[in-house]
């Protein structure tokens, strides 16, 4: 039965009897012809269906910024992110080319100056609080003193589920040398944890290398990825698996949490709140300490990426209260050019910036305009 929506009688959905179908898309009203869809479920057509399940599954697995990105470039296309990743998947599948890949992700830290800090971890109970400023990404490290004599095996920044492994790890109880049981095939490093009301057991960040000539295996000094984020602060375990042993066993390794960019909102005033937790053994020496880098944020400023020497715009957003910004690219659509601006100081423009590089964690210093 046909629709109408208005008293004028202009618009219209739905079908009107054998004479058509009545529909809007976009904003955009149209009609078609009234017709019995065929399914002849030839090769090719199943082939295409397959293709676009596959793209349908990828989407579904990506964070919101890397959808995000796709809304980007969908603009002026009258389709949404979704149809354009489908779109490009869909002729990449059926020519043979090379498939879309995840959007790389990243944040950029934005201050008018840093400098290094450090703690002492034992001033308080686990969480243990820092200096109430942003830490830096990737900048703090533990140093055990007097009786803690536990190496820190795993650092988790957990605002994107970066997880640190700063030294290789050769046994399957998380030694770093001299191991009673070294890693052999199989064997993988596992974490656990929770983000946005969901639990992930056992998520395999790694399977253990071949290091060198003689059939050593270990975990390599790497940056790992989880595949959901921001991660709950206190739900990390970090384990390897021993794939030789029958049942396999599982070691819980020493591993710090760390939120860098944490903050409460008082009376107007926005004060830094990170913390560290220690998921294994916290320490009890005074001699224990932390170091990373500390800055002083620049909120409210707008980064602004667009496609090389043109003016089409692929990201645009403006820093959190403390300086936080996240930002999504595609590697196909590169290379990028990059603003960040913000009042009372000089803006940073970078040229010709590839999808790593527009994406990567860092911390940008931006002068004072005075």
């Amino acid at each position: 039965m046909v629709k109408i929506l208005n008293i004028f009688g202009d618009q219209y959905s739905g079908q009107a009897g054998k004479a058509g179908v009545f529909a809007k898309w976009k904003g955009r009203q149209y009609r078609r012809k009234y017709v019995i869809p065929a399914n002849p479920k030839t090769t090719m057509q199943m082939r295409v269906r397959g293709f676009f399940k596959a793209a349908v599954i990828l989407w579904h697995g990506w964070s919101s910024l890397q959808r995000l990105v796709f809304s980007y470039l969908a603009t002026g296309l009258v389709m949404s992110g979704f149809n354009l990743l489908v779109r490009r998947y869909q002729k990449a599948a059926t020519t043979g080319a090379a498939l879309p890949l995840a959007p790389l992700q990243g944040i950029k830290q934005i201050c008018s100056d840093s400098e290094a800090g450090t703690a002492s971890p034992i001033t308080a109970t686990n969480p243990f609080p820092l200096d109430p400023h942003p830490v830096q990404l990737k900048t703090l490290t533990y140093t055990p003193g007097g009786t803690d004599t536990d190496e820190m095996l795993a650092y988790i920044d957990l605002e994107m589920g970066d997880v640190r492994i700063p030294t290789r790890i050769l046994g399957t109880l998380g030694e770093i040398e001299t191991p009673v049981t070294p890693l052999a095939t199989g064997d993988k490093l596992l974490i656990s944890y929770t983000s946005g009301g969901r639990t992930i057991e056992r998520e395999e960040l790694a399977t253990a290398e071949v290091y060198d000539g003689n059939g050593g295996y270990c975990f390599p000094v790497k940056d790992y990825r989880t595949a959901y984020y921001p991660i709950d602060l206190e739900s990390v375990v970090v384990e390897i698996m021993d794939a030789a042993a029958s049942p396999a066993t599982y070691e819980i390794l020493e591993s710090l949490e760390i939120l860098c960019c944490a903050y409460t909102v008082a009376d107007s005033v926005v004060t830094p709140t990170p913390k560290i937790y220690f998921d294994k053994t916290p320490p009890t020496a005074p001699e224990s300490k932390v170091d990373y880098t500390q800055y002083t944020q620049i909120a409210d400023a707008k980064l602004e990426v667009t496609k090389v020497d043109t003016s089409f715009i692929t990201w645009r957003r403006y820093s959190d209260p403390i300086g936080q910004v996240l930002i999504a690219q595609t590697i196909e659509d590169q290379m990028y050019d990059w603003k960040l601006s913000a009042p009372e100081y000089l803006d940073v423009i970078r040229a010709a910036q590839s999808a790593l590089l527009s994406t990567q964690h860092e911390l940008v210093t931006m002068p004072s305009a005075s």
